[in-house]
């Protein structure tokens, strides 16, 4: 559930069967395409779209080599966010929350839940969506937002997203830790802190994985980019689907290696959510 959720599906649906997932997302009046036409032509049967009035957030996305991001919001009234000198943050914060679904939200029929995957959320909506349902899902992983995650310590983390199985940060939402730590030591020291399943994605490089206090290194799979949209997105949601099916955290992480490496090889996410499983290699 959450932003960038369309992504995750397009991961999540080379593992596992379409009519197992359900996704709530939140969409504004002016969204760009009809999302349950092409949810239900991936073979979606559980999809939750509630409508807020108002227009939906329009954004230009900057890849840089690395493969950190920035993002732009081309909406009427947050052309200023950006802008030299300015310092308008709050409008868009307001739009990225409004965006955000809670888990109010989430049809009752769909629970209690084996698993669920939160894309980034900002404000206090991660904390929020695992409190109310953490008595309700039996694992969930969440891609914290770069509004709250950049700032956090450790333990912060941690204490933030109580109830969170596994963590799934890109190296630009850990950036200020990374600092300090090596990748490694970072995903063994929030593995101790209280996440069973920490990984960290790295654009190219392999991720970093810890689980039960041990690290290693997952290679990711190589890929000829046409669009990097989505690549951490449908990494987290073929990483949810494939320990849904029972893979143990290592093979997982494979598997979603893979899954963004298709995903980056197409462009646009109605694409993305046509691809075929890849082949497995033992």
């Amino acid at each position: 559930m959450g932003g960038s959720s369309l992504y995750a599906v397009a991961g999540a649906r080379l593992w596992l069967e379409p009519s197992r997932i359900g996704l709530l997302a939140r969409v504004g009046d002016n969204y760009p395409f009809d999302a349950e036409q092409v949810l239900r032509r991936a073979g979606l049967r559980h999809i939750a779209l509630p409508n807020f009035p108002g227009e939906h957030l329009i954004e230009w996305l900057i890849y840089e080599p690395d493969g950190s991001r920035r993002s732009l919001p081309r909406n009427r009234e947050l052309l200023d966010y950006g802008a030299e000198g300015s310092s308008a943050m709050l409008p868009y914060t307001k739009l990225l929350l409004e965006i955000a679904p809670s888990a109010d939200q989430v049809p009752a029929s769909w629970l209690p839940a084996a698993a669920m995957h939160l894309c980034p959320q900002v404000g206090n909506r991660h904390r929020e969506t695992l409190r109310a349902l953490h008595d309700a899902v039996r694992w969930i992983s969440v891609d914290p937002s770069p509004h709250y995650s950049r700032s956090m310590g450790v333990l912060e983390l941690a204490q933030y997203l109580d109830g969170a199985t596994a963590l799934l940060p890109s190296a630009q939402e850990v950036g200020l830790l990374l600092q300090h730590l090596t990748p490694e030591a970072l995903a063994l020291a929030l593995n101790r802190a209280g996440f069973a399943e920490v990984l960290i994605k790295r654009g190219e490089q392999p991720v970093v994985l810890a689980n039960e206090q041990t690290v290693q290194c997952v290679p990711v799979s190589d890929a000829r980019v046409i669009d990097p949209t989505g690549a951490g997105d449908s990494f987290c949601g073929a990483y949810a689907a494939c320990r849904l099916l029972g893979h143990a955290p290592a093979e997982a992480a494979r598997r979603a290696a893979l899954s963004a490496a298709l995903v980056v090889g197409c462009s646009g996410v109605e694409a993305a959510l046509e691809l075929t499983p890849p082949p497995i290699a033992d």
